[in-house]
């Protein structure tokens, strides 16, 4: 309901060091459409020694990825392209008996029910806290997320700081939005209900997947983090990503969100280069903020 249009500027400002720069590649994460997001793009710049494509990712991701075989020494390039987004907020069912948990998971939906960085869905602890709700016999599966929604914004309080995986976060019972997405994500899977990470400017929370009567699936978000809202979000902030399990072919390892990543074949002169994404809202759209996590 109530769509709100944004415009921001994605890209790349890359600052050339005292020497040429050969074979420099750029990837940033670009928004895709979602359900409650559509994209548009309607401006590109980009410079005559740069090309630009786009690379699909699983899940629905996208990369933007700009490429240069030559920079000079010294110069600054930047390419850039403005999208025009238009976002929604959701509101959750007011009928919620009817949705369960899927019986089979899709292979799709697969990626979504294991372990993910940071995320220990198989962790003990874990699997006792799904045992203590499961033993409270909740009237519905929809109350049983409830339920597991509910004990992480009780039992794990906000605190900033530096990223913990999912069984440092309940040692101390503390963490910020990611921690808190990260727990409660963990709980979903370990009681065999898919769920992900949803990444937008400066925040993240989770959503779930449950199915209708009739076998239709749904993806629902929750804020656990900042102000109680299961089941519904009323965010305007773009969707950067969805998901915490990603493979790209620049890192070996299985990244926990699209980073954005620079590299070189080969760099000339006695200093670095620098560079700047940019993920910049324009307009109205510049005040908008992450929610009030101190709720």
């Amino acid at each position: 309901v109530a769509p709100k249009i944004i415009e921001m500027q994605i890209g790349v400002r890359i600052h050339a060091p005292d020497g040429n720069m050969f074979g420099t590649l750029a990837t940033t994460v670009f928004p895709t459409p979602w359900p409650e997001q559509t994209v548009e793009i309607v401006e590109t710049n980009i410079p005559p020694n740069m090309q630009a494509q786009f690379r699909d990712l699983p899940g629905g991701n996208r990369q933007w990825m700009l490429f240069a075989q030559a920079i000079p020494a010294n110069a600054q390039v930047e390419a850039t392209v403005k999208v025009r987004i238009s976002k929604s907020h959701i509101v959750g069912p007011e009928e919620t008996l009817g949705f369960k948990i899927p019986k089979r998971v899709s292979r799709d939906l697969s990626q979504f029910m294991s372990n993910s960085p940071y995320i220990e869905a198989n962790a003990g602890e874990i699997r006792k806290i799904v045992r203590e709700i499961d033993a409270t016999e909740p009237l519905s599966d929809w109350k049983k997320v409830e339920a597991m929604y509910d004990w992480v914004r009780e039992n794990i309080t906000y605190q900033q700081g530096d990223l913990k995986t999912v069984r440092e976060a309940l040692k101390d019972r503390t963490g910020d939005c990611e921690e808190m997405t990260s727990t409660f994500v963990a709980l979903c899977r370990a009681a065999r209900i898919p769920a992900r990470c949803v990444w937008i400017p400066n925040h993240c929370y989770p959503e779930f997947y449950l199915e209708d009567e009739q076998g239709q699936g749904h993806w629902f978000p929750c804020q656990v983090a900042g102000t109680r809202n299961f089941g519904s979000m009323p965010e305007y902030l773009p969707i950067l990503q969805k998901g915490d399990r990603f493979k790209v072919p620049e890192k070996s390892e299985v990244q926990r969100y699209i980073a954005d990543y620079l590299s070189s074949k080969k760099v000339l002169g006695n200093n670095d280069p620098q560079v700047e994404f940019i993920r910049q809202l324009l307009g109205d759209a510049a005040n908008l903020r992450a929610p009030d996590l101190a709720n």
